[in-house]
Order: C-alpha cells, then sequence, then structure tokens
C-alpha cells in the first residue's frame, strides 16, 4: 500500500465492521463511532463530489466543528486526490483573521465546513469558493450511488498529501507541504518507536487541524489498524477526569500531549472523580510540542501511580510538522532521562528512529558541534516535508541547509536548541526566543518555571519570558497569568511580584525589570495553546497587554 487512501480502502475490504474511530463526549461519555466500512463509503461519496467539482490537486479548507466530520472531510480530501488545508474554527477575532490569511496563501478554491462560523466575514476577501457543508449530507442510497462515481486518482508518491500550516504569528502563515510518502513513512517510524500494533488503543485530546492530533493521534490508528479515541480539547480542559476515565473504561495503552495536559490533570483531578480507575493498560504515555519539564512528569507519576499509572511509561518525544511529525523518542521500557549539565534540568527527548538522523549546529557558522554542545537542531530524513508552500527561498534556507565543514546536507533547520548527549537529544529552547543579557544566554523556559513556582498566586505555563532595551540595555521582562481568585487581590500583587524577582535573581542572576499580570488565559498562544512570545513582546512594547490592575 503506497498512501493511506490504499490503506483505508484495505481496512474497509477486510474488517468492514470493525470500529475506526470512537468520539467521546458528556459526562456519561457517550460516543458515535466509525467502522471502516461506513468511513471508507461516506469518504468516497464526499471524494466523488470533489472530484466533479473541483480539479486535481485542488486545496480544500477544512473547518470542522464535529471530530467526526473532520475525520470524513479529511479521508475524503486525500480519496480525492485534493490537498487538504485543516484549520481551527474561527471563534475569535484573531483566528477569522488567520482564516482569511491561510485561506489566502494557499489559494482555496472550496471550503468543507459544519457550522455557520466561518461564513461571510470569517472568509471576507476570499474570493468566490466552492462550499461543501458537511451537515447535509446525501442519504445512504445516493450516497453508495456516489461511491461508484469515485475514480481513483493518479499521483506520485511525493504528491502533496496536505499543508500543515505552522502556529507561528498570524500574519506569517507557512504552509508545510506534507506528501503522501511523508506520511508513509512518518507513520512506519511512530509506529515501531511507540510499539505500536493492531491490538493497541489510541486516545487523543488534541486539535485535529494540528500535527500531532492529526498525523499522531488520526493517521496513526488507521495505518496500525488499532481504535483511535478522541475527545475533545474544550472538553478535556473543562473535565480532565473524563480523560481518565476514558482511559480506564477502554483500557486505552497510548495516549498524550503537551506538558501542560499533564500538569493539569496532576494539579486539578480530585481523587473523589477518579475512584476506582486503572490505568495500568496505559503503556505509552507520549509528552511533547512544548517544553517537557521534569517537574511534572515527577508529579504526575507520583499522583497516579496509586492508580496503575507507571513513571516508565512517560514518553518523552520532539517532533514538527516540518519533519511530518516525530523526530525522536525515548527508548522503550526506560524511565525519561534527565540531563542537567547546562545548569537547569532538561528532560531527554529519546533518540532518532529509523532514517532520521539528528546533528547539532552552531546557527551562525553552520559549523558542527561536539557531543553535549548547544547549538541549533538540524535533522534529515525521508520524513522531512518538501518545504513551504510558495515560499522557494524560505524553503531553500530552512529545508536546504548544509554543514559548512562537511558540506553535509541537506538537512532542514528546526528553529529549536538542543544537544545530544549518549545519542539522545535534549531540547533546550527556541532560537527566536533566546534572551542575551550582557552576552549571555538565557532560554526563556526556565526563567518563566522559576518565576511560576515562586508563588502559588501564578498559574504554570502561564508565563512570558522576553528581552526588552531599555536606555540601551538589554533587560528581561516577565508577563505572568494569575489564578482567578487572586485577580482581585491587589494587595498581595507586589508580594507577588517581589517573590518573583527574587526567585529568578537567586537562579539566573537576572533581575526583572518588569512583572506585569494578566487575567487567566489573556496570555496570547497560537491555536495549540502553545505560548507566542514574540507577540506577547509585541503587545507590551505597544501597550496593549491588559494588566490586571
Amino acid at each position: 500500500m503506497k498512501n493511506l487512501s490504499d490503506v483505508l480502502l484495505q481496512r474497509a475490504l477486510v474488517n468492514p465492521t470493525a470500529v475506526a474511530y470512537r468520539f467521546f463526549h458528556g459526562a456519561h461519555l457517550d460516543s458515535e463511532t466509525f467502522t471502516y466500512r461506513d468511513l471508507c463509503e461516506q469518504s468516497l461519496a464526499l471524494a466523488a463530489r470533489f472530484q466533479q467539482n473541483q480539479a486535481p490537486q485542488a486545496r480544500l479548507l477544512l473547518v470542522c466543528k464535529s471530530q467526526k466530520n473532520f475525520v470524513l472531510a479529511f479521508f475524503a480530501s486525500l480519496l480525492a486526490g485534493m490537498i487538504a488545508v485543516p484549520t481551527a474554527m474561527p471563534r475569535r477575532q484573531a483566528l477569522g483573521t488567520r482564516l482569511q490569511l491561510l485561506a489566502r496563501d494557499a489559494q482555496i478554491s472550496a471550503v468543507v465546513f459544519d457550522a455557520d462560523d466561518i461564513r461571510a466575514s470569517a472568509l471576507e476577501g476570499c474570493g468566490a469558493l466552492e462550499e461543501f457543508d458537511l451537515r447535509i449530507l446525501p442519504a445512504p442510497s445516493e450516497q453508495e450511488s456516489l461511491a461508484q462515481q469515485w475514480v481513483r486518482p493518479t499521483f506520485a508518491d511525493d504528491a502533496i498529501a496536505f499543508l500543515q500550516y505552522t502556529s507561528g504569528s498570524t500574519g506569517d502563515p507557512k504552509g508545510v507541504m506534507v506528501s503522501h510518502a511523508n506520511l508513509m513513512h512518518n507513520s512506519a517510524v511512530i509506529q515501531a518507536a511507540m510499539q505500536v500494533t493492531p491490538e493497541s488503543s489510541v486516545l487523543t485530546a488534541l486539535p485535529m487541524f494540528h500535527d500531532m492530533g492529526l498525523v499522531g493521534g488520526l493517521l496513526q490508528p488507521m495505518y496500525t489498524g488499532c481504535v483511535g479515541h478522541w475527545m475533545s480539547p474544550a472538553e478535556f480542559v473543562q473535565y480532565p477526569e473524563r480523560w481518565l476515565a476514558i482511559m480506564s473504561r477502554l483500557r486505552i495503552t497510548i495516549s498524550g500531549g503537551p506538558n501542560f495536559m499533564y500538569g493539569l490533570a496532576a494539579g486539578s483531578i480530585r481523587d473523589d472523580e477518579i475512584v476506582g480507575i486503572d490505568l495500568s493498560a496505559w503503556k505509552t504515555a507520549y509528552c511533547g510540542a512544548e517544553p517537557i519539564r521534569a517537574a511534572t512528569i515527577a508529579q504526575f507519576s507520583k499522583r497516579f501511580a496509586p492508580y496503575g499509572f507507571r513513571a516508565e511509561a512517560f514518553y518523552p518525544c520532539y517532533g514538527m510538522a516540518e519533519s511530518t511529525l516525530f523526530i525522536s523518542g525515548k527508548r522503550a521500557g526506560e524511565l525519561p532521562r534527565i540531563c542537567s549539565d547546562h545548569g537547569s534540568e532538561v528532560v531527554s527527548c529519546g533518540v532518532a528512529h529509523a532514517d532520521t538522523e539528528v546533528r547539532i549546529v552552531d546557527p551562525e557558522t553552520t559549523l558542527g558541534l561536539s557531543e553535549n554542545a548547544v547549538g541549533e537542531i538540524w535533522v534529515r530524513g525521508r520524513s522531512v516535508a518538501q518545504g513551504y508552500w510558495q515560499r522557494p527561498a524560505l524553503t531553500e534556507h530552512a529545508f536546504q541547509a548544509r554543514i559548512a565543514d562537511r558540506d553535509d546536507g541537506p538537512f532542514l533547520r528546526t528553529g529549536d536548541l538542543g544537544y545530544l548527549k549518549g545519542g539522545e537529544l535534549y531540547v533546550t529552547g527556541r532560537l527566536k526566543d533566546l534572551i542575551i543579557v550582557y552576552g549571555k544566554k538565557f532560554v526563556p523556559q526556565d526563567i518563566e518555571a522559576e518565576a511560576e513556582a515562586s508563588h502559588a498566586a501564578l498559574r504554570e505555563g502561564g508565563g512570558a519570558a522576553f528581552a526588552v532595551t531599555k536606555n540601551g540595555v538589554e533587560t528581561v521582562t516577565l508577563v505572568l497569568e494569575l489564578h482567578r481568585k487572586w485577580v482581585r487581590l491587589h494587595g498581595e500583587w507586589h508580594t507577588i511580584a517581589a517573590a518573583v524577582r527574587q526567585a529568578v535573581h537567586a537562579a539566573y542572576g537576572l533581575t526583572p525589570a518588569d512583572v506585569l499580570f494578566i487575567k487567566p488565559g489573556a496570555l496570547p498562544r497560537t491555536s495549540s495553546g502553545k505560548v507566542m512570545r514574540s507577540q506577547c513582546r509585541a503587545l507590551y512594547l505597544a501597550g496593549e497587554l491588559e494588566s490586571v490592575g
């Protein structure tokens, strides 16, 4: 089988009544399902409609509120030979603006949707677009007729399957061109690295339109032939105990997400909410997409050990859309490794798998660096995508890099900093976020973690540290979210700020020039939840960050 369309068709033929995906919602954990046959038939019918109305390799914008509808739309795009462009629902003005920018950048010709939120203002200025409303599906008899009109597309393995837009600033969308071959290779790497089998079961509470949710949560179960389970990200944030309830009830073996998910679960779930749950089937608790904190691993492991969770199940990993998804991951069966050679605790993201190769390079000289030296992470292998959509100069810079002293390449420049030790990758931060004060380099995540831990009023993962030039001198500014109950305690703010300054100075010899408190949820983030430090800095300098006082 050469692509995931072939995989779906084969599974529907061999095992038609088996459950492919299960979607949970509500306190009673009600669920909807897709069998392989149902998914295949409905996807073929929709794919036929795409083919009848769109040219081959047309870009289709997927904006779906329902996870089940997104699955249908994505596989229909693959089957039709179209290029899917998945994105978030425009619930806020910022996302609506991003949607317009993205639609114009990808030159979409049609939009596939299931809610009214994307109409009118959301796609204003995008020209005449064909609309496919998934709330108006043909009857089963019509679906069968449509499915028979489907024509198997012909395309090369390196044809683009979808554009994964990176979660950068809203004004500069960059669409990563992920090919069918990239998807098949990365799926095989994930399967081997995480030891996924047809008997495994995967639970995902991540956005489907981002690489970790899409490739890891949606496509990996299809590739492997195991059941994929879903709950909405919003429901997880409100009711993280339901995540563990599903894990226990269905004996889920693989689940995970960013560091914040584990921190939220460990810090907010009460004992009376998880009476009788059993997490002993959980073999792989993957953690990636943002810096992985050793303290979070320890906290989660200790909190849920009485319920059968094993610390060795934690699976720190590293990846990015530019390499389809997965780059490196922990060696199976081992406890996560932690290194503090460079002053702060850094969790190992494991080793590269299959043909993926990781190098550490000086970002300025492009010379290779020795073991344990911090530099930019460079990657090569068959999972590395083709480049950025219609960005030839940026593609050449990021995807065609060569190591100067060996003329070795091409490599993908990740923009991330890290080092190799004992063959394992330790990721320390983002190159563009690096703070330099008096010639000394600081990783903002380290400063943020120290500040957030200094007082109970501050939200974990709710801070942004960045450099600001004042009177010709580089200084550090911290923007921190307060827990809701502290927003009203005006008299305590000076004490909190003093605790922050003392903690940061004690750890790094830095005294923040400004400590600004904001309401919970007010920190600028990408649609996947990552802190946008550059955006936060721009808003701070423009005086547009609304402080609590």
